[in-house]
């Protein structure tokens, strides 16, 4: 899968690993180029502080994924649920204490003036006495600080502890498939990565072969062995060849930029993917898959966590037709002015119990009965769905099997045609057009191989994505 194999001339194109940059045949130097560089030099305005390019970065297959998951935004969005379902748990049993309020008010009333009273004097002279009472204080405070603790809920303080302990159990699993998901999208961007650089080989591969073919076609139309149509058909094939390498190049580009994007780096960023695409082994077979699959998915963690969501959200609902009770104590300072204050204690024991509401409680609990079915019924079907992602998966890896075997006795066979046909057309036996018919076999025998691998690897990974994230 080289780009120099074949005795063919040097590729035009990087064939180690590496994103090409640039087309190949581009000439630097040229005047056009120099022009244009120099006209988009005077009219763009210059950058207060060039930003340094990004420097090369080698990634294995491996990598991709740890990168993936430290640095995915994706997976960062997804934490926040877990943390969201942590602090609704801590609401949630935080509830189940006393609870101390205090409570202060501060009033002014309006000012009046003292009240008189006249008593009969007992000492007989004068007859009468009179008394006169001093205002009272305009200043009216009164602070309560009071304790509360539910002595009994009928289950409603439970029951939303359980629930939101399913909640937090669910988050954790939605984030654990999402973290399978993250990673397994960026190792197949890297497939696609190694499958676009398989393509940019095989395409410039296409092209040295072709400007071969055209070399031995001029230099027999110079013996005058060959007509001039010959050369005409080579110089066709060399450019339809050079649109193949300049599309192959776009493509590499455009995964490069994707992965960039799946693992958080500049889009800019050159990447080295050092790893070639090659079959990779499963270490399963399809009666040990099925079994650790149903185990192992986080869709059944999260399905489960749900069911015991339902559960608790019955018992909420029972609870509303079960009594209350709740113990108080008060303790009041009230008075008028700083001077004149006094305290007095009270405990308070409180029953509530809810005698009719039409319905509403009984209802509550039948929607959340119906809700525990629907997942029951869910939960079989997610069994039968990661069952056929199984399935599906073997079948497409021993479909894969078949085509890379197959492909490369293709390539075999095509490299062999080519060989044959330009010995023909050399020795004057056979016809540019045979030559050219073989080079494009050979291209597309190499396509096919690079397709075959891919699918391969792409299985591999539905395979792994569909057990849950391990072998």
């Amino acid at each position: 899968m080289g780009a120099r194999g074949r005795g063919a001339t040097p590729a035009r194109g990087r064939g180690d690993g590496r994103w090409p940059r640039g087309r190949p045949g581009a000439r630097p130097g040229s005047p056009v180029v120099l022009l244009v560089l120099g006209i988009l030099l005077v009219s763009a305005p210059l950058p207060a502080a060039a930003q340094p390019a990004p420097a090369e970065r080698a990634l294995t297959f491996a990598e991709v994924a740890a990168v993936a998951l430290r640095d995915s935004l994706q997976l960062r969005a997804a934490a926040f649920e877990v943390a969201v379902a942590q602090a609704q748990l801590a609401q949630a049993r935080a509830g189940r204490g006393p609870q101390l309020t205090v409570t202060g008010s501060y009033t002014r009333i309006q000012e009046r003036p003292g009240q008189q009273m006249t008593i009969p004097n007992p000492f007989g002279d004068p007859p009468t006495v009179t008394i006169t009472l001093p205002p009272p204080d305009p200043n009216v405070l009164a602070v309560r600080l009071g304790l509360q603790y539910p002595l009994y809920t009928g289950g409603r303080l439970e029951a939303q502890v359980a629930l939101a302990e399913a909640n937090l159990r669910g988050a954790e699993a939605v984030f654990a498939r999402v973290q399978q998901q993250v990673a397994s999208a960026a190792q197949q961007l890297y497939l696609r990565g190694l499958a676009a650089q398989a393509n940019l080989r095989a395409a410039a591969d296409a092209l040295a072969q072709a400007e071969e073919s055209l070399r031995v076609a001029r230099a027999r139309e110079r013996a005058g062995v060959v007509p001039r149509v010959d050369v005409i058909q080579a110089e066709v094939a060399v450019a339809g060849a050079r649109q193949g390498v300049a599309r192959a190049e776009a493509a590499v580009r455009s995964v490069e930029a994707e992965l960039n994007a799946a693992l958080n780096l500049p889009l800019s960023t050159p990447l080295r993917l050092t790893e070639a695409l090659v079959p990779r082994p499963v270490p399963v077979t399809l009666e040990a898959a099925l079994p650790r699959a149903l185990e192992a998915r986080p869709e059944r963690r999260e399905l489960r966590a749900r069911q015991d969501a339902a559960r608790a959200a019955i018992e909420l609902a029972r609870s509303g037709a079960r009594p209350n009770v709740t113990a108080a104590v008060n303790y009041d300072v009230g008075g008028g002015g700083l001077t004149n204050l006094s305290g007095a204690w009270s405990v308070t024991l409180a029953v509530t119990l809810l005698l009719a509401d039409g319905g509403v409680t009984r209802e509550r609990v039948r929607e959340a009965e119906l809700r525990l079915e629907q997942l029951r019924v869910q939960e079989a079907q997610l069994r039968q769905r990661i069952e056929l992602e199984v399935r599906q998966a073997f079948l497409a890896l021993r479909q894969a099997a078949v085509q890379i075997e197959a492909a490369q006795q293709g390539v075999e066979q095509a490299r062999e045609a080519l060989r044959l046909a330009r010995v023909r057309y050399e020795a004057g036996v056979g016809t540019v057009l045979e030559v050219l018919a073989a080079q494009a076999a050979l291209a597309q025998a190499d396509a096919q191989h690079a397709a075959a691998l891919f699918e391969q690897n792409q299985a591999r990974l539905a395979l792994l994505l569909a057990m849950g994230g391990t072998f």
